[in-house]
C-alpha cells in the first residue's frame, strides 16, 4: 500500500501488484491542501486497511479484500483531537496503536474499531509509534531532551507508562525488532541519528550520527540493518554487524521505508516513498544465475559469466582450492565475466561471483568448476611394410618312375594284373614275390637232398 499525500494535487491510497509493479486499486481522499494522510498499516490477518490522518484529525478503515478488487468501500471512521501521525499493529493482532503529537496516544481494538479506545499520555506527546512484543509497545516523545517512551500492556490491554530512554533532542520513527530484542529509533535533532538498545537493558544505547534530517524507519526481518528515510539523502541503512553506514540516493523529500522479507531473515525488498520524484521506489534482492562449467586443455582460456538480476551495486569474482571451503577475492576481477588462461594445476578450481549492494546481504552465484585435462598422446602410425617378391616355385625334374606295389588280398585269390606290369601277380603271401623259374628251381632241390637222407630204421622195443 502507498499513501500519495499528492504534493499539491489529490490525496489518495493506492494499491499495487509486488508482481508487475503496476497499480491495481485507488481510493481518492481529496485534495491535498484539505486531506493530509500520515500512516498506513495492515492488519496481521490481513482483513483490514488502517489509514490515519492528520488533518482532519482522523482514523479510517478499510476492509481489505474490497479495496484490493478495487472498489471504494465506505470506511469506518475514528475521530481524535490534535491529528494523528502514525500508526502500528499489535503483533497479536488485537490491537492497532495510534500515535499524535498531542495528547493522548490510542490503542484501537480491531474486533471493533469503532469502540471507545484505551489511551495515555505519554509526556510531550509523540511523533511516530513501533509495535512491541504484545506486552509493550514505544512511543517516540519529542520534547527535550527526546527519546523512546515504553508502555506496558497488561494482559486485559490496559495502559502504562514503562521505561524511557533518551536518545536525542527530536526523536522522530521507532520500531522494534523482536529477533535481536532492540528498539531502534531516528533523531532529527542533537544529535542527528539512529539509536538502538535492549529495551531490557537500556544501558546498551549505541548512537550512530546521520549527516541528513531523518525520518520513519524500518529494519529488516533478522534485525542486522536498519533503514532511515532521510529528507535530504534517500535511504540510509545501518549494518548492525559491521557499523557500516552507507546512503543510496533517491531524491529529496524521502519520508517513508519498509522492508519485506521472510521471517528472521534477510530484506527481500526495500519500498520507499520519494516527494521529490512523486514516485514509489522498489528495490529487489538480486540473483546471479549460474555461471557454466568449463573444459579447456593447458594453454586454452576458460571464461566464466554471471547474470545478475534486480538491484546491486557491486560483483566481485572469487576462487576457491580446496573444494568450496575457503574462498580468495580475484584482484581486479569485477566485472560480470572473468577469463583464465588454463594449467594443469587449475584443475579442479572453483568460480563464483558475489553480488553486493548497501541494502541487502551479498549474494553468491552458484559454483563454477574448471576442468583441465591434458591432450591424449597420439599413437605413431608404422611405416608400412614392404611386400616381398614372391618366391618362383621350381619345377622338378622328372625322375625315375617307381617300381609299383602289387596290391596284395588274400591268399587263393586270383589279382588282375595291371596293364603296366611287368612282373606276374601273384596271391598275397607275405613274401615278396620271386621269379617263376628260380621258385621252380628252388623246389626240386629240397626234393633232391630228401632222398638223399639215409633211412633210419625204426627199432621198437618189445
Amino acid at each position: 500500500m502507498v499513501i500519495n499525500r499528492g504534493d499539491g494535487g489529490n490525496a489518495s491510497l493506492q494499491v499495487f501488484d509486488v508482481a508487475t509493479l503496476s497499480e491495481v486499486a485507488s481510493i481518492d481522499f481529496g485534495p491535498a491542501t484539505d486531506v493530509n494522510p500520515t500512516s498506513v498499516v495492515i492488519t496481521p490477518d490481513g482483513s483490514q486497511i488502517w489509514v490515519s490522518f492528520y488533518q482532519p484529525g482522523e482514523v479510517r478503515v478499510y476492509p481489505y479484500a474490497e479495496v484490493v478488487a478495487g472498489s471504494d468501500p465506505a470506511p469506518a471512521v475514528i475521530t481524535g483531537g490534535g491529528g494523528f501521525v502514525a500508526l502500528a499493529a499489535d503483533p497479536g493482532g488485537e490491537y492497532v496503536y495510534a500515535a499524535t503529537l498531542f495528547n493522548p496516544q490510542y490503542q484501537f481494538s480491531t474486533v471493533d474499531p469503532t469502540a471507545a479506545p484505551r489511551t495515555i499520555d505519554v509526556p510531550g506527546g509523540a511523533r511516530g509509534v513501533g509495535e512491541g512484543d504484545g506486552d509493550r509497545v514505544f512511543f517516540t516523545r519529542p520534547t527535550s531532551p527526546g527519546g523512546v517512551q515504553q508502555v506496558d500492556v497488561a494482559g486485559d490491554g490496559t495502559l502504562s507508562l514503562g521505561t524511557y530512554v533518551q536518545t536525542g533532542d527530536v526523536p522522530w520513527g521507532v520500531e522494534y525488532n523482536p529477533a535481536q530484542q532492540r528498539v531502534i529509533s531516528t533523531n532529527s535533532g542533537t544529535p542527528v541519528s539512529v539509536s538502538g538498545y535492549d529495551p531490557d537493558d537500556p544501558t546498551t544505547l549505541v548512537t550512530a550520527s546521520l549527516t541528513c534530517g531523518p525520518r520513519l524507519l524500518d529494519v529488516n526481518p533478522s534485525g542486522s540493518r536498519a533503514y532511515i528515510a532521510c529528507l535530504t539523502g534517500g535511504i540510509v541503512s545501518y549494518d548492525y554487524d559491521t557499523g557500516v553506514l552507507a546512503t543510496t540516493a533517491i531524491g529529496d523529500n524521502v519520508e517513508s521505508v519498509r522492508v519485506w522479507g521472510e521471517p528472521s531473515g534477510d530484506a527481500q525488498r526495500v519500498y520507499a516513498t520519494s516527494g521529490g520524484s512523486d514516485e514509489l521506489l522498489v528495490f529487489t534482492k538480486p540473483t546471479a544465475q549460474a555461471a557454466p562449467d568449463q573444459t579447456v586443455e593447458p594453454g586454452e582460456t576458460a571464461t566464466f559469466t554471471v547474470t545478475v538480476t534486480d538491484y546491486w551495486q557491486r560483483l566481485q569474482w572469487q576462487r576457491s582450492d580446496d573444494g568450496g571451503t575457503t574462498w580468495t577475492d580475484l584482484a581486479g576481477e569485477t566485472g560480470e565475466t572473468v577469463s583464465v588462461t588454463a594449467a594443469l594445476a587449475d584443475d579442479g578450481a572453483l568460480f563464483r561471483a558475489v553480488v553486493d549492494s548497501d541494502l541487502f546481504d551479498p549474494v553468491a552465484s552458484a559454483v563454477a568448476a574448471l576442468a583441465v585435462v591434458a591432450p591424449p598422446t597420439p599413437t605413431p602410425t608404422p611405416d608400412p611394410t614392404p611386400t616381398p617378391d614372391p618366391t618362383p616355385t621350381p619345377d622338378p625334374s622328372p625322375g625315375p618312375t617307381p617300381t609299383p606295389t602289387p596290391t596284395t588280398q588274400p591268399a587263393g585269390d586270383a589279382v588282375p594284373c595291371p596293364a603296366q606290369a611287368t612282373e606276374p601277380c601273384l596271391p598275397a603271401t607275405g613274401v615278396d614275390p620271386a621269379s617263376a623259374g628260380w621258385l621252380g628251381a628252388g623246389l626240386l632241390a629240397a626234393a633232391a637232398m630228401l632222398l638223399a637222407l639215409p633211412r633210419v630204421r625204426r627199432i621198437v622195443r618189445r
